[in-house]
Formats: C-alpha cells, structure tokens, sequence
C-alpha cells in the first residue's frame, strides 16, 4: 500500500450513519414539489390566463431564500407547456451577470445560442431577443431568476434595461406576448429607482412564497431523511430537534438538509451510531453563518453599504465593532464606501434599513436620550465581522460603486 491507500482508508468512513448522502443536497431537484400548493394555484390561475387572452406584462416572484421559488415556477411553467402548444417558457439565471448589458445578453444567449457583441449596445441585444422571440408561439413566459442582481452600472440604469424588456419598439413592432416572471428573495426597488415609465409598464402581479413552518418543512425534508440514512442513523428526537430549529431560524429547506447533512458528517467524524441533538447544535452555528453570508452577498449596493455603514464603528481603544449605533451613524458609515453623486439620500436610507429589518438582518429601537429628544438605534441580527469579512468579495463580484 502507497500513502494514498492509506490515506483513503484512513478517510473512508466504518459504520457510517448515511446510505444515500445525496439525497441531502440542497440543489437536487425533489420529485415532485410539496408544500407550495397555495402558490402552485395562484401561478396556475395566471397562466391559465392565455385562454382568455391574457398573461401579465410581469409577475413578481418572491420570498426568502430556500422557500421554493424556482423550483415551484420552473415546474408549473414546464408542466403547462407540456399541455399547450400555444406557449414556451424560457428561464434565465442572471446571478453572475456583471451588467446591465450582460443580464441582456444572457436572455439572448438562452434564446439564440449565441451572444452579441459589447459595441452592438442594449438596442442590439434587445432587436436580437425580439428577432428570436417572433419565431416563438403566440405566447413567451421569460422566467428571470436573481432579478436583484440587476444593478446600476457604469453605461446604463435599470430603466434602460426594463423598458427595453416591456415596451421595446423590437417588440411592439413584431406584437410579440411576453409575460416576464422576475424571481428576487425580496421586493426591493430602493436600489432599482424604477421612473414612471417603467412603473406604468409593469403589472400588480405578486407572488411571495413564505418561510418552511415546521409543518410544511418536515414534510419536504422527511422523505430525503428516510433515503440519506440507514435505519437508526439519526435519533426521532434529532429528526424533531433539527427540524424545528430549521423552521424557526431560516424557515429555509436548503438549509436545512445542509444542517442535517453536517451534523451526519460530524456523527461519522465521531464513530457515532447515529445522529443526535448535540450533532444538530455543533452545527447550527456554521448553517447559520453560511446562511447569512449567502444572504449578504445577495443584496442590493446601496443595502450591502448601508449595512455595513452600520457593522464597521469601532472602540477607539479596544478597536472592536461596537453596536448599537443611530442612524445618523449608519449614514455616516454608508457615506465612507459610496461616493457623493452616487449616494441615496436621507429617506431613501431610512427606507432601505427599514429593508434589512424585514429581512431580519437588523434590529431597530426608538431610545431616549433625555434633552437631546429620542434617537433610533440600529442593530445587527448577526455578528457584524461577518460583513466586514466579506467587503471585499462582494466589492468583486457585485461591481459595486464604491468611492
């Protein structure tokens, strides 16, 4: 035997408590989608519509991460096309999208197969979507997953790319019936700053898909248990435990397969028979954290810096974050990484923290400061050198303007 022979063995788990760990990844597709059907009808309801004629300019899709969106639409949409001939469903991922250019040459590359050139602009772009999309049936659902990804950048705002996409003159020309399904994990136009014309064009159709209860959860989550373990390698009560912690931190089913798939690892680390409680809370902490980080890289710009306008005051002598800090602090904070002419202004950052409350990414309270009138605190949810560390990697990946 080599080292690696050794090594192997060494590594290989004895006795492990898993049969089918696959069944607990996160991105496996279920068989079928269970615990949405209050959604399932109200997206049926909208595309049975082109019976009648009719499909929404757009449906806003949303909810938290791991609730099911994508999954819910894409195999609605698939299951109604199968049934018609008279609609094609299209579906986009712009999460790596970098620009407002290259969200547009994504469709155009799902359509055509092919991708067009920086000098040919949006209009370019765009007259190659509506050439494509008139060889079409008579009606196009075009599902646009991680919509919030679509940002402000340096050649063009979020108008210029959804009037383009609503009332395009490619598209009035040829009378082309597209239904545009926007996927986000929040309904946020803070960032967006949609103008009137856009709004005009843009249908009241919504969808929000809620965080897992604990009911709907263990129902999504138990029939993939039953297949990852081998019988007795996970305890009803750590089944119970890790379920329940699941629905009421994150009400997020991803999540919770990838907490239970830890915490079967960290049994088989330990030669243990099987999975318990104490393996779910060793656990927690890591889902938790990976959970949050995903969600902070998710954000809008202005939301990421005004969040971290309120994650980056420090002690002077001790130099760690201290929190709470007041708005007028957090304004501040969110001055130091964005520049003047691209900054939001006093309501819209009142807004926009009043966004990450709803998402749960930070408490706020009104405190009394006697004389000098009431002042509102503002409070991470999370440890704040979780977005300090990530800075830099959002900066990256989100083309962020900062000064």
């Amino acid at each position: 035997m080599d080292k690696y022979d050794t090594l192997f063995d060494d590594t290989a788990p004895d006795d492990s408590v898993f049969t089918d760990k696959g069944a607990l990844d996160p991105l496996g597709d279920p068989d079928e989608v269970v615990a949405r059907d209050h959604q399932e009808r109200e997206l049926a309801t909208l595309l049975t519509g082109i019976e009648e004629g009719y499909l929404p300019t757009t449906v806003s899709i949303y909810g938290p991460p791991g609730t099911g969106k994508t999954l819910t639409t894409r195999r609605l949409c698939a299951e109604y096309a199968d049934r018609t001939d008279r609609l094609a469903v299209e579906y986009v991922n712009l999460k790596e999208c970098r620009s407002l250019f290259s969200a547009a040459n994504e469709i155009h590359f799902e359509l055509t197969g092919t991708k067009k050139k920086a000098y040919e602009g949006l209009d370019g772009v765009f007259e190659g979507i509506w050439e494509a999309l008139a060889e079409y049936p008579d009606w196009t659902v075009l599902i646009l997953d991680e919509i919030d990804h679509i940002k402000h950048d340096s050649n063009y705002d979020p108008n210029d790319f959804f009037y383009r996409l609503l009332r395009g003159e490619g598209k009035l020309k040829r009378n082309i019936k597209l239904s545009a399904w926007l996927l986000s994990n929040e309904l946020i136009d803070v960032d967006l700053r949609f103008d009137s014309r856009v709004e005009s064009a843009m249908s009241d159709e919504e969808v929000f898909f809620s965080p897992y209860n604990y009911a709907k959860l263990r129902a999504i989550i138990e029939p993939r248990l039953e297949r990852a373990f081998r019988d007795d390698g996970i305890s009803d009560h750590a089944v119970d435990y890790g379920i329940g912690t699941a629905a009421v931190r994150w009400g997020d089913a991803r999540k919770a397969l990838t907490l239970f798939r830890q915490a079967g690892e960290t049994a088989n680390e330990e030669s243990l028979e099987q999975v318990t409680e104490d393996c779910i809370d060793r656990n927690i902490e890591t889902t938790d954290k990976a959970s949050t980080v995903e969600k902070l890289l998710d954000l809008p710009v202005h939301h990421f810096f005004v969040l971290l306008g309120a994650a980056t005051w420090t002690d002077t002598q001790t130099d760690e974050i201290v929190q709470p800090v007041t708005t007028e602090q957090v304004r501040e904070g969110y001055s130091e990484y964005i520049s003047e002419a691209d900054r939001i202004g006093t309501r819209a950052l009142r807004e926009t923290i009043t966004d990450l409350e709803t998402m749960s990414l930070v408490e706020t309270w009104v405190e009394s400061k006697g004389s000098n009138g009431r002042v509102k605190q503002v409070e991470t949810t999370f440890d704040p050198n979780w977005i300090v560390d990530i800075k830099d990697r959002y900066t990256e990946h989100s083309g962020a303007i900062e000064e």
